[in-house]
């Protein structure tokens, strides 16, 4: 443009004095028009994290520049701009989506790059050696990505439970038939329980005892329940342990009165036991007497050694007799409240069998 200008002046004059006073004024143009068109010319510098890229453009529209290099408005956002004269320099950071799936729900976020664990940071989430990501949270990300994110949890509860006392009840003479009398009030014992929860996505997925510790033990609740009818003023005993004829050959130092049933009038309590029969083994008892009919197995926590005791079927039609707790067997494990009577012969522990016989303590 600037040629043209000084064509057309100067073929517009035909003579040379006159020629000289346009070249003056070409001349004044041509600077003012190349002062003006340099003022006019601006420098963008853009950096993009990795390159710096230069234009000048007439235009210092950041945007516009930015858009001729095929950045659209959505994918890149602006850190930071220094203007120095006609020089403009940004700093920019690309953008692009990033998909978390998490459980049922997908949640999408803005991202500039990074890895895998900046993205789950930035969308909220937290991490820790239990939880899976796919892919892997070292895993650099700068375009799209789709993640699957499990969050794995580990919640240790303790909680208290009760443990339930059991009830021992004996029968006694010495109480009314159907009276219950409480010798040892029963009390619960607590034990501690730890669980484990494994949350997966905030839901449970697992539940296990981790651990299990007695606090307290429980306490047994012992009773007597009356098993004799009441007693009167009258009654009176019509025989003695000597007058009846009994498997034992034990004799009390005391002759024991018996009622008309045939039962002690005086002893201490009564019980109803599972009863079995036991003959020679060729060990003396467990304390040490020689096995004989009227040294009975007992477990001694219920009937101590050295007890007295007068041993009845319900109906009277087997009368053991005076008995002496002496020995004790395997039997009471599985019931610790039953009794073993020795007899002379395995025909006759065969013939007993096993049967339910009173017990009366008489000491």
């Amino acid at each position: 443009m600037i040629e043209k200008i000084k064509y057309r002046l100067l073929n517009g004059f035909s003579f040379s004095k006159t020629r000289k006073s346009c070249l003056a004024v070409i001349t004044a143009v041509t600077v003012a028009a190349a002062t003006l068109l340099s003022y006019s010319i601006y420098t963008v510098n853009i950096f993009d994290g990795e390159n710096t890229y230069t234009v000048r453009t007439l235009s210092n529209n950041v945007t516009r520049v930015l858009s001729s290099l095929g950045y659209e408005s959505n994918s890149y956002k602006i850190k930071n701009t220094t203007v120095s004269g006609t020089t403009t320099s940004i700093e920019i950071e690309t953008e692009f989506p990033v998909y978390i799936t998490c459980g049922d729900k997908t949640l999408e976020i803005t991202f500039t790059g990074g890895t895998v664990a900046d993205a789950i940071k930035q969308a909220g989430f937290s991490i820790d050696e239990h939880d899976f990501l796919e892919p892997s949270a070292e895993t650099e990300i700068n375009d799209t990505t789709y993640i699957d994110f499990t969050n794995i949890d580990y919640v240790d509860t303790v909680v208290t439970e009760n443990i339930p006392y059991e009830t021992k009840t004996v029968y006694s003479g010495s109480l009314k038939k159907g009276e219950t009398k409480t010798i040892t009030a029963g009390v619960n014992g607590v034990k501690e329980i730890k669980y484990r929860e494994r949350i997966v996505n905030g839901v449970v997925a697992e539940k296990t005892v981790s651990e299990t510790k007695v606090l307290s033990n429980p306490v047994t609740e012992q009773k007597v329940i009356g098993s004799a009818p009441a007693k009167t003023a009258t009654a009176t005993a019509v025989s003695t342990s000597s007058a009846v004829k009994s498997i034992s050959v034990l004799t009390p130092a005391t002759e024991i009165k018996l009622d008309k049933n045939g039962n002690p009038v005086n002893y201490k309590s009564k019980m109803t036991v599972r009863a079995t029969a036991y003959t020679y083994t060729g060990n003396n008892c467990a304390t040490g007497v020689a096995p004989k009919p009227g040294y009975i197995a007992v477990n001694p926590k219920v009937i101590p050694y050295g007890t007295k005791l007068y041993i009845k079927s319900p109906d009277g039609s087997i009368i053991y007799g005076y008995a002496v707790a002496a020995d004790t067997g395997g039997f009471i494990r599985k019931h610790p409240t039953g009794i073993d009577l020795f007899m002379t012969t395995q025909s006759a522990c065969t013939n007993f069998g096993v049967r339910n016989m009173e017990v009366y303590i008489l000491n």
